[in-house]
């Protein structure tokens, strides 16, 4: 199964050779973003692969790597509605999510909701929400499943679980928002929601890239979606079928995104 890290082609053979890149990159980091439990550092690839490593410092005067986010620095930036800050059991400081409103509206939402990681997460602590920001997103897949056509697709839909309803060529659903609704009848054992998305749309653009720090490989796409376009990156693994531009996918991914206003 891929990971945050293969996604972007971050492939390590052991536990101690993945230690050893990270402190390597963390020591290479090209710039620097404050927040109030320490900085962001980034590293960057040429391919457009980062990572946010969560550093503060010690009491021996010596910077400590508290943890680390993936990130892609794509293109695909999207007007969103934010309602509210999501901090999890497990995270840190650095670490958290949002939700929000896609095309919002002139009340409080939008066209339709979900759930992104920022991996600024720690420089909006004194933001106050609701509020429409501008936000760079990218989606991590889980599962691709490319077709040639939009008719390729439909067909392949018949004989599902329900020929009733299908899903559109262009269609959005956050589904980490309704696995946390339904996770537990009491409210206060519910799980936060997650930034699962199941989303369907056009192939626009399509390439195979290459993390020059490991070797490997991974596929970039720019996918046209209802009402929002999408930066999507995959481990060659999680691909099924052969991805054409015009063609559709559907994607299971989880998103990220970082705030640009």
């Amino acid at each position: 199964m891929a990971s945050n890290l293969s996604t972007l082609g971050f492939v390590f053979a052991s536990e101690d050779e993945f230690r050893a890149a990270m402190v390597r990159h963390a020591a290479e980091t090209i710039g620097q973003l404050a927040c109030a439990p320490g900085v962001y550092g980034i590293w960057r690839s040429r391919s457009g692969a980062e990572i946010w490593f969560h550093l503060s410092p010690s009491s021996n005067g010596s910077t400590e790597i508290q943890g680390l986010t993936p990130f892609f620095e794509g293109t695909c930036d999207a007007k969103l509605r934010i309602t509210a800050a999501i901090h999890r059991d497990g995270d840190n400081e650095f670490e958290g999510a949002f939700h929000a409103w896609v095309s919002p509206d002139e009340s409080d939402g939008g066209s339709f909701p979900l759930v992104f990681e920022a991996v600024d997460f720690a420089t909006q602590s004194e933001a106050t929400w609701p509020a429409v920001r501008v936000v760079r997103i990218a989606a991590f897949a889980r599962e691709l499943r490319a077709f040639a056509s939009e008719q390729a697709y439909a067909e392949s839909q018949q004989g599902e679980a329900s020929d009733k309803f299908r899903m559109a060529p262009q269609a959005f659903i956050p589904i980490g928002l309704f696995a946390a609704a339904m996770s537990s009848e009491d409210k206060k054992k519910r799980e936060a929601p997650s930034t699962t998305a199941l989303f369907s749309g056009t192939v626009l653009e399509h390439r195979a890239l290459t993390n020059e720090a490991t070797g490997h490989s991974f596929t970039r796409l720019l996918i046209e979606t209802t009402e929002i376009n999408l930066e999507v990156l995959a481990d060659p693994e999680v691909i099924s079928g052969n991805i054409v531009e015009g063609g559709t996918v559907e994607v299971t991914a989880a998103l990220f995104g970082r705030f640009l206003n």
